[in-house]
């Protein structure tokens, strides 16, 4: 992606969270008002309440809409973006929906209601990190990458037990919301969001549905501890950790030799890759493969949390993708209608290519374990995921001697 490009992104991003709640009212509040206003007065009298809940939900969207125009007012200062939102490249539907999806994200995050579905990888991490490095001064020179690392949850949870952390994430909408929390200086409880008021079916009670809920449940400074042994790289986890060559180029595997270089230099950077909710997002599993074998040291420890739902099967877009020149850099046998979809491996199938082609070793693994995402924990829905745990550990090389 060109600077000119990857600046339209981040301006999109923040119009979406500039315009939400414009968005909001229209696709969520107005619909339901028109609904309530084309009642006949007698419907109207056996839920006399439901005129007053409307004007609730409004008032939670605007509020809602209070805390986006913070971010983005905050945004703008960091990313020494064009402070009139009027010139900024305008949101597609799919960037307006992020902004209601991104509720759900920092509810996962950043919210108490959440700790069980953040438990269920943190449990298990912790109890293999407090066997394998029990020191607490060894920890502070080993590293650990989160691909997808969202709005930086778990990098805060590692880096207060001890680890250098780095995370990566792609959707500038993630970035932007993660600079404003993880930077923020936010007392416990300091933000107040609405995060239910997008969804009406499986409510318990509309009361419910309108509550608040007060982010970020900890101090963040206060984890830290003064630390700086926290990052954040924006990009694409393949164009940035994989190998330097031996992958398609695509839009997300470039053949900038700039690029090339920095791949070659993150070579068995790492002690840890953790994956959560992860691993099924890409359009090629493989790659996925290549670039965590690629930057984990011999010996390394690969883990994953989450389900196999991959993201890209019902897609029916096409990509382009093209062999690198090792030589030159140079793109050639372009390919422009290579499909997103066609390469979902089974649990089995990953598990037996990762051993018996990237050279991991199964230390631990579970199937089955059930997780919601974000998950109103009053909702009446079974909501949630079939996720699995893993952990494999790289194998080093051998070498023999004549």
């Amino acid at each position: 992606m060109s600077d000119g490009e990857e600046a339209r992104v981040l301006e999109k991003a923040l119009s979406s969270y500039y315009h939400y709640e414009e968005y909001a009212l229209n696709e969520i509040w107005k619909p339901r008002m028109c609904k309530w206003m084309s009642l006949s007065n007698l419907q109207k009298s056996k839920i006399p309440w439901y005129g007053k809940y409307l004007g609730e939900l409004k008032r939670c969207i605007m509020k809602n809409a209070e805390f986006y125009r913070l971010v983005v007012q905050r945004s703008v200062a960091y990313w020494g973006c064009n402070p009139n939102p009027d010139q900024w490249s305008q949101p597609t539907s799919y960037d307006m929906d992020k902004t209601v999806l991104m509720f759900t994200q920092i509810l996962r995050e950043w919210s108490q209601e959440c700790q069980d579905e953040r438990d269920l990888l943190l449990t298990r991490l912790r109890a293999f990190l407090n066997q394998e490095i029990p020191n607490k001064f060894e920890r502070r020179v080993v590293k650990v990458l989160i691909p997808g690392a969202g709005l930086g949850r778990l990098i805060v949870d590692l880096v207060n037990d001890g680890f250098c952390v780095e995370g990566n994430e792609t959707s500038y909408h993630m970035l932007l919301l993660s600079r404003f929390i993880l930077n923020g200086e936010h007392p416990k409880e300091g933000l107040t969001i609405y995060p239910f008021v997008h969804t009406f079916s499986h409510q318990l009670s509309h009361e419910h549905q309108l509550r608040p809920i007060r982010i970020p449940d900890v101090r963040i400074s206060e984890m830290l501890n003064g630390v700086c042994s926290m990052s954040m790289s924006a990009g694409s986890f393949v164009d940035l950790y994989g190998p330097p060559l031996g992958i398609k180029w695509s839009e997300y595997y470039s053949a900038d030799i700039e690029m090339i270089r920095y791949r070659e230099q993150n070579a068995s950077s790492v002690r840890i890759v953790v994956t959560n909710f992860f691993i099924d997002t890409g359009s090629n599993i493989l790659d996925y493969l290549e670039t965590i074998s690629h930057v984990l040291e011999d010996g390394g420890y690969w883990v994953n949390f989450g389900p196999l739902m991959y993201h890209y099967e019902n897609d029916s877009q096409v990509e382009v993708t093209g062999d690198i020149d090792p030589t030159t850099g140079e793109v050639k046998n372009v390919n422009r209608f290579v499909p997103v979809k066609g390469l979902e491996l089974s649990l089995n199938d990953l598990i037996q290519v990762a051993c018996d082609q990237y050279a991991f070793d199964i230390i631990a693994k579970e199937i089955g374990i059930k997780s919601g995402y974000g998950r109103d924990p009053t909702g009446i829905a079974l909501l949630g995921y079939m996720c699995n745990y893993w952990l494999f550990k790289k194998r080093k090389k051998s070498f023999s001697i004549c």
